[in-house]
């Protein structure tokens, strides 16, 4: 003989029956078989006790105050008991219809009795079984659920083929400025930016795992504000709708201390590079002034001397001559390395000039080719200061040509627009090297020496390769109204 089961350790049953001969019977199988079985003889009292959590609950269909549907259909509707499983009994109603509509009612299961009770506890075992792995999904839905509400970065759910919001965390209705309400009735065209919603089906096409996109994103709130992100998804199937978990992480102000610091970077290296070229120029000025002045005037002292050993005034006028000659030498040697630290002509006659006799001493020293084109500009509205800065723009743009270019030609095109002045300097060379984010700031600091005084200038300045080959610089800064015309 089995042994007796021990009463309530399988659970509790509340059996709800008006017939007491078969609420008895009823109750003494469960209570064989292990369960605490508590009792109701109406639909009132069924539904009350309901309310205490049994485990199961079997429901005759007739009973005295109100039909065994009708308290199915309630205990169902009720949120706090609708995982309850209800088995509908009845000796009256056991025609298929009835069974039907017992089942449309909510019933989890139907029987007729008289019932057997080994088919009975195999019924309730089974509705027991569904109702345990319900409980265990349900909380694990809650735990979802708690993880969604209370993840501190923004965190929504959308529908893959419509693109509609279908909730957001507390967190995500504050970052986008919505309330919870009308976050609900978005699509993603509300909070990605214009210019990024052609990318929205890029972000769809993705694998089925979950994916965290590197790309920065721009997103836009409520009241208009931009702000960049990385989103991490996942995909879910949500009622049978294909839907994925979205979590944002704004990183707007990590992209804005990146900037500041490459910002810094740039300006520490420029900075070294100007204290380095000083020294650099120092030392060719040291080094040209031993060579070229000094000899010069190393000669000239040699033949003061010898003038005055001249014993025939012939002799004398043509040693004078040839002194004249290396004074004039020795001149024109100190101009070249005077004019290198700081065009006088820029000084004396103005930005045109000297940028015509910059360009001819630039092609005499190189085999380059230059076009200038330079006509009708009126310089003389920039003041003084930003005239240094364009000449030191085309200065460094030509020496970066004759380093690094290995062109044969370059063109230095000025033109004059209404509110701008536009400077384009193009070479045939071989091109800008291809540079990526990883690239050091050290890279083309002659390019970004030149972008800071553009800067200075109140423009902009952009150097890149021509698709028909070389590099050109494109520099635009306004025509400076504050500025009188130098007479």
């Amino acid at each position: 003989m089995a042994p007796e089961a021990v009463e309530g350790q399988e659970g509790t049953i509340l059996c709800a029956d008006d017939t007491e001969a078969q609420r008895y019977a009823v109750a003494r199988v469960l209570r064989r078989a292990g369960y605490r079985v508590i009792e109701a003889s109406t639909g009132r009292q069924a539904l009350e006790m309901t309310e205490s959590g049994p485990d199961l609950v079997v429901l005759d269909v007739n009973l005295p105050d109100m039909s065994g549907i009708e308290v199915c259909r309630r205990i169902k509707s009720n949120e706090a008991t609708a995982r309850t499983p209800v088995l509908q009994v009845s000796a009256t109603f056991v025609s298929t219809e009835a069974r039907v509509a017992g089942l449309e009612g909510g019933a989890d299961a139907y029987l007729v009795q008289p019932i057997e009770p080994d088919e009975l506890t195999a019924t309730v075992r089974a509705l027991l079984r569904v109702r345990r792995a319900d409980e265990s999904l349900w909380k694990s839905q809650m735990q979802y659920r708690s993880f969604f509400e209370a993840n501190p970065l923004p965190c929504w759910v959308f529908d893959t083929s419509t693109f509609a919001i279908l909730t957001g965390n507390t967190a995500a209705v504050q970052y986008y400025g919505y309330s919870k309400e009308e976050f609900a009735t978005l699509t993603l065209h509300d909070l990605f930016s214009l210019e990024e919603q052609n990318a929205l089906p890029s972000f769809l096409s993705g694998t089925a795992s979950p994916q965290s996109s590197m790309q920065t994103w721009k997103h836009r709130t409520k009241n208009g504000r931009s702000a960049d992100v990385e989103m991490s998804w996942a995909p879910l199937e949500l009622n049978g709708r294909n839907v994925r978990l979205v979590i944002v992480q704004d990183i707007t102000e990590r992209l804005e201390l990146h900037a500041a610091e490459k910002k810094e970077e740039i300006r520490r290296l420029l900075l070294e590079r100007v204290l380095q070229v000083q020294e650099d120029e120092r030392r060719r000025i040291a080094r040209e002034l031993h060579d070229e002045a000094g000899q010069l005037m190393t000669s000239l002292l040699v033949g003061l001397r010898s003038l005055t050993d001249a014993r025939r005034l012939a002799d004398a006028k043509k040693q004078a001559k040839h002194l004249r000659e290396i004074a004039s030498g020795a001149i024109n040697e100190l101009g070249r390395l005077a004019r290198g630290l700081h065009s006088s002509v820029l000084d004396d006659l103005g930005f045109e000039a000297a940028i015509r006799r910059y360009t001819d001493e630039f092609a005499k020293a190189y085999p380059i080719e230059i076009d200038l084109e330079i006509d009708g500009m009126e310089f003389s509205r920039f003041k003084q200061d930003d005239q240094i800065h364009l000449y030191r723009i085309v200065q460094e743009a030509l020496t970066n040509v004759a380093r690094h270019s290995q062109a044969s030609k370059v063109a230095v095109h000025f033109h004059r627009h209404a509110s701008e002045l536009e400077l384009s300097i193009r070479d045939n060379g071989k091109g800008l090297k291809v540079r990526n984010e990883n690239d050091s700031p050290s890279r083309h600091l002659g390019i970004e020496g030149m972008r800071q005084r553009a800067a200075i200038l109140r423009g902009t300045l952009n150097a890149a390769s021509h698709p028909d080959g070389g590099v050109e610089i494109h520099l635009r800064i306004p025509w400076r109204k504050d500025a009188p015309a130098r007479a």
